[in-house]
This record gives C-alpha cells, structure tokens and sequence, in this order.
C-alpha cells in the first residue's frame, strides 16, 4: 500500500532581525511576524500566507513599545507594553496592504481580540465601562453587546510525552525527551539526537504501529529547543535556533 503521509519542505523565510512573536489568522491562512533590532529594538512586522508569500513585506514602527497582539484580515492589531508593566494604554490599528494606520487610541487598554472587534478600558474613567473598537474602521463606542466571539483558531502544540513509548520510537537515541501532536489519524514527533557536539531536531510521523516518514528539520544547534514547533492545519512551523528563520513543512 502506498505510504500517503509525507513530510515535506513547504517553505524557508529569513528575516534579518531575531523574531519576537508570531500571531496567526486561521481564517485567512496568514501570520504575522514581528522582529526587532538588537540595537534599537524597535520592532518590523512582515506578513506571509502559509505558502511562504509575502503579502506585506514590512511596517515599522517609530516607538519601540508597540508589539504585535493579533492579525485579522489585512490588519494588524498592536499595543503598548510599559517599562514597568506588559500591558499599558495604548492600541493602534494598521492596514497592512497600504501600511494606513485605521487608528491610535492612546487612552485605551486593551482586554480582549474578538472577531472584528476590540474591547478596551479607558484608562482616566474607574470602574467596569468597557468600550469596543472596530477594527475595520477604527471607530470607539461603549460596548453593550454580549455576544462577541472569538477569531476562528486552528493552532495546535505538541507536549512532553510521558507515557510508555511505542517500540519504533523507543528505539532512537534522542536526547532528553520527546514531542508528540496527534493530527488526524497519525502522529507528529519531534526530538533531538546528537550530532558530535551539538544537537539535530527531526520530525517524525507515524502510525499506532509504525514510522512513516522522517526529516531532519534543523541541524547544529547549540542547545536544546523547548518548544519545537507549533501546527496549523497541515502545516508544522519551526523557528531556527538563530530566531531569524521560519522553516515550515506540509503533513
């Protein structure tokens, strides 16, 4: 029987500063990625399809307290963190494709990202006043609604696994521990193996039975990865060791 499961290379994408985080809409199979920096810190987002298609190349920002909380559509959502807190007032609203900025509500808080709105605080009015932000148009009223939702997410991690290990696995010399995601009706594993002084990252699939497929996905790294990759759909996302790189494979 022909082996249908296949791991294979979909994309390599540099980027020329460490990247700080990754936000992605599951709705319209894009992530946004914003880097920084080292010397300035101030942050660049870049957004991709999951092709590997750029379909922003860069926006930046003048002040290095913005960072990225979310994509939806063709916007970026962005906050304000403080030197003394993660959160402060502060959110702006930017159209990615004509890099316009929809709007800057320095007064606001954010609290939550549902599916085209933002609720916010006023940072100047006590108590429990929230106020919703519309992120097509950029347009603050006080929320009276209560059925909002949140943005359609497909984003998947593998844990630890802990448990007995099936025989094909047990059997390979990876060091520290190994990785597991279940997707559909087979396995995603990932674990390091040594390589003379430094370590490798493979990715495995499987059945309940037995190995399908295996890719050696980064080589030479320093140390070990904690978290080796994150999955949307069929697409497994690696970030290189130098955290300049996203490497991305099709399941």
């Amino acid at each position: 029987m022909v082996n249908k499961y296949t791991i294979n290379k979909a994309f390599e994408k540099s980027f020329p500063f460490p990247i700080w985080k990754i936000e992605v809409d599951c709705a319209h199979n894009r992530m946004a990625i914003e880097y920084r920096d080292p010397e300035t810190t101030i942050p660049h987002f870049s957004v991709l399809d999951f092709d590997g298609n750029i379909r922003d190349d860069e926006v930046t920002t003048k002040e290095k307290e913005w960072t990225l909380e979310a994509i939806q559509g063709e916007f970026l959502v962005l906050k304000r963190f403080g030197a003394s807190s993660p959160i402060e007032a502060g959110i702006c609203i930017i159209h990615y494709p004509t890099n316009r900025t929809i709007v800057t509500a320095m007064e606001y808080v954010l609290q939550e990202v549902y599916q085209g709105i933002l609720l916010a605080r006023h940072r100047s009015i006590p108590g429990g006043l929230v106020f919703q932000i519309d992120i097509a148009t950029g347009q603050i009223t006080q929320s009276k609604r209560n059925d909002y939702s949140y943005p359609v997410s497909h984003i998947h991690y593998p844990i630890a696994y802990t448990a007995n290990l099936p025989a094909f696995i047990r059997e390979i010399p990876f060091v520290d521990q190994v990785w597991l995601l279940p997707m559909d009706d087979v396995y995603i594993w990932a674990y390091h193996l040594a390589a003379a002084n430094k370590y490798n990252l493979i990715l495995s699939l499987s059945t309940k039975n037995e190995l399908l497929d295996t890719k050696v996905v980064l080589e030479n790294l320093n140390r070990l990865i904690p978290q080796p990759f994150f999955q949307v759909e069929r697409y497994i996302f690696f970030l290189s060791n130098t955290k300049q790189e996203i490497i991305t494979y099709l399941v």
